[in-house]
């Protein structure tokens, strides 16, 4: 894959010389991949060629939604498992399979129990739901601070650390930035949580932050595979310290300047040391800030690290997300004074339900509000994660609906995620799979690990053994994808 273009630009032959040059045993390595910039509503490289960033996002990786990886279990799949070991184990299953949805929370146990005790006696329901409240609250979550802190309660934050380091080897390698660049894309998103680049307990509100040496080799790392297959990367915040949205619980960023301060001295801290990395595309600065009070709080958070950026001289591409409150309430960048910006919002229809949902969503309520506020901004757009979420056939016409929409407006895009495991127990209770991940076919066997009962030793082989589990590319999703691939329309 060495000196691969990046598809949507036509580089100039002197550029394939240098990238031959570079790849022939030059001690320097690749040659530099070029600087992008905005340019009005396009991004382009230091040449003029517009770039069209397309890609994944590597989910799951330095921000661990654990509904993603499968470390550990749902609520659904905990009671499951420990059901195995009951004589009326069908009549657990009978009661999981009443419902079809894996995110339960701990109140789903007195629903549960109520239907097991129909089936069983209230006394054996309630011996067997005394079994499974010690594994609640689950760490199945769409952040990974649950499960960053019974590591630590179990084993101290330096295994933590430890154990998490030993995963994010195992999950993500080279050949997987080969694979991704080998499909025609061209950027992997990497949302990335502070809390993985510092050591130390996991405070709600921390007062300085001492950093990780193992976490940041490991984006250095990255950075290395990304120049070698020319593949850009956006290099994504998605929980800076006090939160910028409620995943790990209350926001408390946008009322505490010691935080906003602490937020500041991350970016920086990136921007200082991978400013001069060629394959930086882009720093998305906070992702999905829904908890701002009001656009206001949001715009001026965002404005601190943009000056502080600037100020360091770094002159990178600035992801600046909507917080879904919508693209039409970003401000003018002159407004601000800032330069080389791009704007982005993430399209989760979760009210949508059919590709009709889907068809009026875009065609007929953001469309024309993004259109406009585009042309009023004057600045390229990113839908930096999207997925239409259902192994279903009209949730496939909806992706590539939203993919030709992507493309007709010449927008950039990463597709939420590159690889997911869908939770064996869900499958085969409720017989379904989601089409979350790009690679998301499970061939073969998986062991997950089992935080609250595996002891370390079983808990390092777990972690290490996800280099060794294998998930096929689902077939559907990758040819829609890779329709957007090609050029877009004048």
């Amino acid at each position: 894959m060495c000196g691969t273009p990046i598809p949507g630009r036509i580089l100039p032959a002197c550029f394939g010389l240098l990238i031959i040059a570079g790849c022939a045993g030059d001690p320097a390595g690749p040659a530099p991949m070029p600087a992008l910039r905005a340019d009005g509503t396009r991004i382009v490289d230091d040449l003029g060629n517009e770039v069209i960033l397309k890609g994944v996002n590597l989910g799951g990786w330095l921000f661990n939604e654990t509904w993603i990886t499968q470390i550990d279990y749902s609520l659904i799949s905990r009671i499951h498992l420990l059901g195995l070991d009951e004589t009326f184990a069908d009549k657990i299953d009978e009661v999981l399979k009443l419902g079809d949805d894996e995110w339960v929370g701990e109140g789903y146990l007195v629903q549960f129990q109520a239907a097991l005790a129909e089936r069983i006696g209230a006394e054996a329901a309630q011996g067997f739901v005394d079994k499974v409240r010690p594994y609640t609250p689950t760490l199945y979550d769409d952040s990974d601070l649950q499960l960053r802190r019974k590591l630590s309660a179990r084993f101290g934050d330096d295994v933590r650390d430890e154990l998490l380091d030993v995963f994010q080897g195992a999950w993500l390698g080279e050949s997987d930035i080969e694979w991704i660049a080998a499909q025609g894309f061209n950027v992997v998103r990497v949302p990335i949580s502070y809390r993985n680049l510092v050591v130390g307990p996991d405070l709600d509100r921390p007062t300085s932050l001492v950093y990780n040496p193992r976490a940041w080799a490991r984006i250095g790392r990255l950075l290395d595979w990304c120049e070698a297959h020319r593949i850009y990367a956006v290099l994504d915040i998605q929980e800076c310290p006090g939160g910028q949205n409620d995943y790990t619980g209350t926001s408390l960023l946008y009322g505490d300047p010691a935080l906003q301060a602490l937020t500041v001295d991350l970016w920086k801290e990136i921007a200082t040391r991978f400013g001069g990395r060629s394959a930086v595309a882009a720093y998305s600065l906070l992702a999905e800030p829904f908890s701002a009070p009001d656009a206001a709080a949001r715009d001026a958070m965002y404005d601190r690290l943009v000056q502080a950026i600037r100020g360091l001289g770094d002159q990178h591409l600035l992801v600046i997300h909507d917080g879904f409150r919508g693209m039409h309430t970003l401000p003018k960048p002159s407004a601000f004074g800032w330069t080389n910006v791009v704007y982005s919002t993430h399209i989760f229809e979760f009210s949508a339900k059919t590709y009709e949902d889907y068809d009026f969503l875009v065609n007929y309520v953001h469309d024309p509000l993004f259109t406009e506020a585009q042309a009023e901004q004057n600045v390229p757009y990113y839908m930096g994660s999207f997925s239409t979420r259902f192994d279903e056939g009209w949730a496939y016409d909806a992706a590539q609906l939203l993919v030709d929409w992507y493309t007709r407006h010449r927008w950039s895009w990463s597709v939420w995620t590159y690889k997911r495991i869908d939770d064996p127990s869900v499958v085969r209770l409720f017989g379904k799979a989601s089409s979350y991940g790009v690679r998301s076919i499970l061939s073969g066997d998986f062991v997950r690990p089992d935080v609250f009962d595996d002891d370390l030793e079983t808990l390092r082989t777990r972690m290490a053994g996800y280099s060794g589990v294998r998930l096929d590319p689902n077939p559907t999703l990758l040819g829609i994808l890779q329709s957007g691939l090609q050029s877009a329309p004048p």
